[in-house]
């Protein structure tokens, strides 16, 4: 009855699938493995770069981003974020479980299981091992796997957390310039204000003092007319009177 299998399609099925399982192997031990390596030094620099901008960043403009609690917190929040993407990085390069190779202790298990087939005497050997390949194969790439989507969700958690370092960086050049645009309103505000009281006491002085703001002369001593009279013009009985003392003065100082 043994005749009735098709072992030799049964043979070039088992090659086919070892083939295709080999290159999923090595696309998972080594083209993945490098490609995640190499998205991770890029996050690491992406962060470094993230950390040193946001120091320059606030120690040149210091007075404008911790101006307000909000802004502080917001400013705060980037750096801690870009720090964490870092740590992410730093946490996710190295493999978590390893990679497990074919064998587990070398490529002589499968020459030796030949051999104990052939020395057993046993029928399909070439079947035998394919099946033995195919099976190990399949499991050290399931384990591999494994370890590169652990390592792919820390790096995807790393992006976001760039990403939401960047974002709040946005929110907090925007709450800078928004306190900054408040403070300045409330200091031309105040300004009016000021401008407004010193013109409004100029006006309330101008009208307590509306002459000129210098000492008022005397004036003539008195305010008598001078003893000045000519001949169309008629002395009063007091000029008449001193008119004449003055000249009875006038006579005796003669004589």
């Amino acid at each position: 009855m043994s005749s009735d299998y098709d072992y030799e399609g049964y043979e070039k099925s088992l090659e086919k699938i070892l083939s295709l399982s080999e290159k999923d192997y090595w696309t998972q031990y080594v083209d993945i493995n490098r490609h995640q390596v190499n998205v991770s030094k890029t996050y690491l620099w992406v962060s470094v770069a993230l950390i040193g901008a946001y120091v320059a960043i606030y120690d040149r403009y210091s007075e404008l981003v911790f101006g307000s609690s909000c802004s502080t917190t917001l400013a705060f929040v980037c750096i801690i974020s870009a720090i964490s993407a870092f740590g992410l990085c730093l946490y996710a390069i190295p493999a978590r479980e390893g990679y497990k190779s074919i064998p587990k202790q070398s490529w002589g298990e499968f020459s030796k299981l030949a051999n104990d087939l052939l020395v057993d005497k046993k029928e399909y050997i070439y079947a035998k091992v394919l099946t033995d390949m195919v099976d190990k194969v399949d499991l050290v790439t399931v384990h591999n796997v494994s370890t590169n989507q652990k390592r792919a969700r820390l790096l995807r958690t790393t992006s976001w957390v760039l990403l939401f370092s960047l974002a709040f960086a946005l929110l907090t050049a925007i709450s800078a310039l928004a306190n900054q645009h408040t403070n300045l309103t409330k200091k031309i505000e105040v300004f009016s204000m000021t401008n407004e009281q010193g013109n409004s006491e100029n006006s309330n002085t101008e009208a307590s003092c509306p002459g000129p703001d210098v000492p008022t002369p005397a004036g003539p001593i008195s305010t008598t007319n001078p003893n000045v009279t000519t001949h169309s013009v008629r002395a009063t009985d007091s000029e008449t009177r001193l008119t004449e003392s003055v000249s009875e003065v006038g006579s005796e100082s003669s004589d």
